[in-house]
């Protein structure tokens, strides 16, 4: 492979790009493959994170031991880069398994690709949350985890200037240093609990990572019906820093590898420097399959909508920047694209 490509803050090798493209590339080939199941009838309903997949890798890799997320259901590839959960436990959700050891965040009781990780251990005390990666059992009420997500950033906030929380922070905090990492659609940005929590980081300055993954509807409803001037970050600007603090504001796009991971890197280490929230609005994503098996996007988008997210899908995409800057060969990808389909395929069978 070639040597490692470099921009103005990161530098990456291509072993580590590889992997990166292998697994939105087998997190792509899940989605497919759980839609299908789905229309075959052997699963109830499928709702997957097809399309987000590259900036889900770009905010994993700012995550750190001891940060929580409060999420929703786009966010299966960010959970596999962290290793919070696997293809395997997606598949054993998808057919709804009931065995906590197949399905451990509810053990078949979730929808699926709602995800969480355990607190507790089996006798009930507290695990070192400081040591793992975390993520908040996810709801299915629309925008239902934002207050959760600032209560998490509060935390931080508190374990590093309450000096009363010196003594009792072992385990859940190292200096108030974790940062609580949000996700949400371009449309559940229209609910009142976003923007009171919004507001409310901006009124603590909490270490708060809110990503706005936006691929321009709400189910079937376009983003201009759904938000004024149809952007959510021009929408936010008053709440932008001046001699007065706020909350900081990024616009990067789905599809581009190398700006995702650069605006991730700067975003991540601010808040968790100084405790300062940020809010990273993620344009130009694509719903390859639509927004869930309930449906069929090519009913309501147009034929330049579909083409465009043909044309602008972020596997692709990167896929193509790889070949470009001879970070690999055609046939190399091809290759492993092969032995990735087959082993997505092989885990389904067992799952």
């Amino acid at each position: 492979m070639a040597k490692a490509v470099r921009n103005s803050k990161l530098s990456l090798t291509a072993e580590a790009i590889i992997a990166d493209y292998r697994l939105a590339y087998s997190s792509r080939r899940a989605s497919v493959i759980g839609r299908a199941e789905v229309l075959r009838g052997n699963a109830t309903f499928g709702i997957f994170g097809d399309g987000k997949e590259i900036a889900n890798i770009a905010m994993a890799k700012a995550f750190r031991p001891g940060d929580w997320r409060a999420g929703y259901y786009r966010d299966q590839t960010f959970m596999w880069a962290t290793r919070m959960s696997n293809v395997r436990e997606f598949f054993s959700q998808l057919y709804g398994n009931a065995n906590v050891e197949a399905e451990p965040a509810s053990g078949g009781r979730q929808m699926g690709n709602h995800f969480a990780t355990r607190l507790l251990d089996d006798a009930g005390a507290f695990l070192r949350s400081v040591d793992t990666p975390n993520s908040s059992a996810d709801v299915s009420n629309v925008a239902g985890w934002m207050p959760r997500l600032v209560g998490l950033a509060y935390a931080s906030k508190l374990y590093r200037e309450n000096p009363q929380l010196k003594d009792v922070r072992d385990g859940f905090s190292v200096d108030g240093n974790e940062v609580a990492f949000g996700t949400i659609g371009d449309a559940a940005t229209s609910e009142g609990l976003f923007w009171e929590a919004i507001n409310a980081a901006g009124v603590l300055q909490i270490p708060m990572v809110m990503s706005v993954w936006d691929d321009g509807y709400g189910i079937s409803v376009p983003i201009a019906q759904e938000t004024t001037k149809a952007s959510i970050s021009d929408v936010l600007r008053g709440f932008m820093p001046d001699d007065r603090p706020g909350i900081d504001m990024y616009v990067t796009r789905g599809w581009d590898y190398a700006a995702l991971l650069e605006t991730y890197s700067t975003a991540v280490d601010k808040a968790r420097r100084e405790h300062k929230p940020a809010l990273i609005h993620v344009t130009e994503m694509t719903q390859p399959q639509g927004h869930s098996t309930s449906g069929s996007h090519e009913r309501y988008k147009s034929k330049e909508r579909l083409r465009f997210e043909s044309e602008f899908d972020c596997v692709a995409r990167m896929r193509d920047w790889i070949i470009e800057f001879g970070v690999a060969s055609e046939s190399q990808l091809e290759g492993w694209e092969a032995a990735d389909k087959e082993a997505v395929e092989a885990t389904r069978r067992t799952r």
